[in-house]
């Protein structure tokens, strides 16, 4: 495959990788892949451009579309939290059988927009459909790290003494017994339980919860001091106790643990705001878990 990929080619990669996050040649029916990058050319064992990220085969291929019509095209693909731009084109040669496969990174840079009046609609359930691939965790429907990261600090520059602001941090107690017990599967369905309770036991116009990563939730309160914030948790830490998961022929308990920090000033960082929220968090645990700890 090294042969055919000429010096004129060469140049060709060479300027698109200043544009595009990878570049890379591509036998589209072996799934083959030469990449080029930094002058030199090495062999990647993934399966397409999709196994870059998950190591998944892409099941709708436009490098196959590209080697069959000749024509250049693109794509945006959906891969775990990320939006790629894909480009492809034929590399001309003796076997003419080879793709130039160029790969963008856009979840931070995407926009969108609206020319004619008749397509805004459309358009916007486009974009809206774009940030629920992007802000959304697969699992439990929940906002997921990358839209806590951009929310937060916002969150807390809006925040005073007349509009505090409550963050809390809830793990799921003793869930690795749950995993090692009954598999992952079961871990699975306790992780989508906790999630739809959050869903349904906070403010859809102003309250937010996020996935925070495994077993682990934040839940943030704009306007809520110490006092109502308690009352919240309470009140979803007692519905989570009162769930049963059946799984087969076994009924199964779960509660959760919580910590809760109340700020009213918006001069704290994230970072310490969460080392706050983990300590309380930690006490909780300490103190004998399924519990709220302010």
């Amino acid at each position: 495959m090294n042969e055919i990929i000429n010096h004129k080619v060469l140049q060709r990669i060479e300027a698109y990788e200043e544009i595009f996050d990878s570049v890379r040649i591509v036998e589209p029916v072996t799934k083959k892949i030469v990449q080029y990058k930094d002058g030199k050319i090495t062999e990647d064992s993934v399966l397409c451009y999709s196994g870059a990220m998950d190591n998944k085969e892409c099941a709708n291929c436009i490098g196959l579309e590209t080697l069959k019509s000749q024509k250049t095209f693109m794509k945006i693909q959906h891969v775990g939290d990320k939006m790629l731009l894909v480009f492809t084109s034929l590399i001309p040669g003796d076997n003419g059988n080879l793709i130039l496969e160029l790969i963008k990174d856009i979840t931070d840079g995407l926009v969108i927009e609206t020319v004619y009046r008749s397509e805004e609609h459309e358009l916007q359930n486009i974009v809206q459909d774009l940030n629920t691939l992007i802000m959304r965790d697969p699992l439990t429907n929940l906002y997921n790290r990358r839209y806590m990261d951009r929310m937060l600090p916002r969150e807390i520059c809006k925040c005073d003494s007349k509009h505090p602001l409550s963050i809390a941090m809830l793990d799921i107690d003793h869930f690795k017994m749950i995993n090692d017990t009954y598999g992952h599967n079961v871990g699975d369905i306790a992780i989508k339980t906790v999630g739809a309770i959050l869903l349904k036991s906070i403010r859809n116009e102003s309250d937010w919860a996020a996935r925070y990563g495994g077993e682990e939730f934040l839940i943030c309160l704009p306007n809520t001091n110490s006092e109502k914030a308690y009352k919240v948790l309470e009140r979803i830490r007692k519905n989570i106790e009162k769930t049963v998961i059946r799984f087969e022929d076994k009924k199964i308990n779960i509660t959760a643990s919580f910590g809760l920090f109340t700020i009213d000033s918006n001069e704290f960082a994230v970072g310490d705001l969460f080392k706050y929220v983990d300590d309380k968090l930690y006490q909780a645990k300490e103190q004998g878990r399924n519990r709220v700890i302010k």
